[in-house]
């Protein structure tokens, strides 16, 4: 008995087969729970002469209970479910399951190593004992970061592609209200100009539009804008666009001044690159090419040594 529970391999296989057996009971459970659920509401949306959609006809019993699982996965916090909303917005997430899939992620991403790190303990046995533990650790708090990590490059990236072409929409809104169009007919008209050459923008402006359209505040609706790009241009254009309005300023004038300002800040963050270019550069030439003319000058020197001394 002790030389079966002895051999490395055979431990992990019958722990496996155990936890699969303990857990098939509550899996069927859940599956058939869920099935049962469907089987209701289908009967409760049913109506005479109308047809379920496509997508949800063609919905899968295994997406399903996925996304049982994500709805259950997410918190009822209500400060936190806010906070991850307002992050998976910026990075381009607007769906209305979201929120559910996300913390559904970081639980996948904490599970699954664990998982692999169990079937791999057989080979670990040659390293110290504390080692499986450790490694563990490691791997829940990458789990845990490896999500909130994506999303905040992403998030990043978005910015960056808006702060590049946030110039180009002002210039379009200037060229849209002095043209004779209001407010919110230019912002459904650049909207539609820069589908090809700046899709995150554009999409933000159908947004923008949309609720412009739905009847929320001007106010609101920027300030929304502002908070879902993630910039300080779109902040201080809501805050200007909000005293435009209140002090009755001509919007024309005001959007051709805040134009050119933003075309002046995007010539001088160029040439602040430009500046740090030398900078950044002195690392790679002591790194590599230092290194290659020390030994060409050095070279011949050493090779007449060299045949002098022998």
């Amino acid at each position: 008995m002790s030389a079966l529970f002895s051999s490395a391999p055979v431990v992990p296989a019958i722990l496996g087969v155990l936890a699969l057996l303990l857990a098939l009971p509550g899996l069927l459970s859940f599956v058939r729970s869920r099935q049962d659920a469907g089987d209701i509401e289908r009967r409760l949306t049913r109506r005479p002469g109308s047809a379920a959609p496509e997508a949800k006809r063609n919905e899968s019993r295994i997406g399903k209970a996925v996304m049982g699982l994500a709805d259950n996965a997410a918190p009822t916090d209500g400060a936190e479910v806010s906070a991850a909303r307002g992050k998976l917005i910026q990075a381009g997430f607007t769906g209305p399951n979201a929120v559910s899939r996300y913390f559904f992620a970081r639980f996948i991403c904490v599970v699954i190593p664990q998982v692999g790190l169990f079937f791999a303990l057989p080979h670990l046995q040659g390293f110290p004992k504390y080692m499986p533990v450790l490694i563990s650790i490691v791997l829940v708090l990458a789990g845990l970061a490896a999500p909130g990590k994506f999303l905040d490059i992403r998030i990043s990236k978005r910015q960056q592609a808006c702060s590049a072409g946030f110039p180009d929409m002002m210039d379009l809104m200037v060229a849209c209200v002095e043209a004779g169009l209001s407010l919110d007919a230019a912002v459904q008209r650049v909207g539609e100009e820069l589908e090809l050459r700046h899709p995150i923008i554009a999409g933000h402006m159908r947004t923008l539009s949309l609720e412009l359209r739905a009847g929320k505040s001007r106010k609101m609706a920027w300030r929304a804008f502002a908070d879902r790009m993630g910039l300080e241009e779109a902040g201080s254009l809501a805050t200007m666009l909000r005293q435009a309005e209140e002090m009755g300023t001509s919007l024309g004038q005001t959007l051709r001044v805040f134009s050119a300002d933003m075309r002046q800040r995007r010539i001088l963050m160029a040439e602040e690159k430009a500046m740090a270019l030398p900078a950044k550069m002195t690392l790679p030439l002591i790194l590599f090419v230092f290194p290659v003319l020390l030994g060409v000058l050095t070279l011949p020197a050493v090779v007449m040594l060299s045949k002098t001394l022998g």
